[in-house]
């Protein structure tokens, strides 16, 4: 009886390292190719505080805030940004020119090109220091007396100097993408197949108490401007973050709307972002979510959210492919090897 004990113990951790074996050989690999970031900003050091503010990539920015009606918001977040409660924070970078530096070193290392947008003076600055990095694109806020015409945009994007319109930023006015003042440049966009990004969702932590007229906007915002041009190619930022069953519903809707992860691997907390990218996922849309860092003042977040995708349980390796790279690529239109 002894013998036929032992066999039975020797057959099971047989089995059991068999067993293991092919867990480990099924688990997916991480992606190594070129990565497409379609959500970055050229821009100052000291863009949303300080040069040097610094964020807790995997709680979020509202991890033990503590915060009360009596104080500012505003130095509540600066003071959070200067001393950060995590050991391994996104640094802020110390200047402008560490910034595009420091930027560039990372996408570099992770083999990342990148739709780019922001002011002229550091647009052209970037795009002229690494052209084989940067797409241009142009950022756009509607209020303003600067923004460029319809015919405007599309001329930059015959003469190649802005390959976009990303990001649309709206909202920080109230202005939804239904108002009767983008029809024109909907319109022009969707004729000249120009791409399009808009921020939609909620923004910033407390955006109400630091821009007076920002409103959290739906996406199913964008519902009338889809009906009107079913061929317009664009794609909504931060995927709609909180909205996920709107989200959802536009996309079963609207077959050529696109989204991008940008802000969510370090805005909130890494088991939410997982929870909802999951379940675009799970909808049957991987082949509609385009990774995105919204690298503003932390160069690291670019590697930052590489790796958050990489490192995503339920993703497989065609997946991870899909979002870091193809998607992308045939969303911008780009021929092979463009990249």
């Amino acid at each position: 009886m002894a013998k036929l004990g032992t066999g039975i113990a020797t057959a099971a951790a047989l089995l059991f390292a068999v067993a293991a074996h092919g867990r480990q050989a099924a688990e997916p690999s991480r992606y190594e190719g070129p990565v497409i970031d379609v959500h970055l900003h050229a821009d100052s050091a000291g863009q949303i505080g300080p040069p040097g503010q610094s964020i807790c990539p995997k709680e979020g920015p509202l991890h033990r805030m503590n915060f009360d009606a009596r104080g500012d918001w505003r130095r509540a977040l600066v003071e959070r940004g200067l001393d950060p409660p995590c050991d391994d924070p996104l640094v802020g970078a110390p200047s402008d020119a560490a910034l595009r530096d420091l930027t560039i070193e990372q996408m570099r290392r992770y083999n990342v090109r990148g739709l780019v947008s922001g002011p002229a003076e550091y647009l052209d600055d970037w795009v002229g220091t690494a052209p084989d990095l940067f797409w241009p694109s142009t950022k756009f806020y509607l209020p303003s007396d600067s923004m460029p015409s319809p015919e405007d945009l599309a001329e930059r994007q015959r003469l190649g100097t802005r390959i976009a319109l990303a990001e649309i930023v709206n909202q920080y006015a109230g202005i939804a993408p239904g108002d009767p003042r983008m029809a024109p440049y909907w319109e022009m966009a969707e004729r000249e197949e120009l791409p399009v990004g808009i921020h939609l969702g909620i923004g910033p932590p407390g955006a109400a108490a630091l821009y007076p007229e920002f409103r959290a906007m739906s996406p199913l915002e964008l519902d009338p401007v889809l009906r009107r041009h079913p061929r317009l190619r664009i794609f909504v930022m931060h995927a709609g973050y909180p909205f996920l069953d709107d989200m959802k519903a536009m996309l079963y809707l609207y077959p050529q709307l696109m989204v991008d992860t940008a802000v969510l691997q370090f805005q909130i907390p890494r088991a939410e972002y997982y929870a909802y990218l999951e379940s675009l996922v799970r909808a049957g849309y991987s082949d509609r979510i385009m990774f995105g860092s919204d690298q503003m003042v932390w160069p690291g977040a670019i590697g930052e959210g590489i790796d958050a995708i990489n490192d995503a349980p339920f993703l497989t390796f065609e997946q991870k492919k899909a979002i870091l790279h193809d998607n992308a690529a045939r969303f911008l239109g780009l021929p092979d090897g463009a990249d």
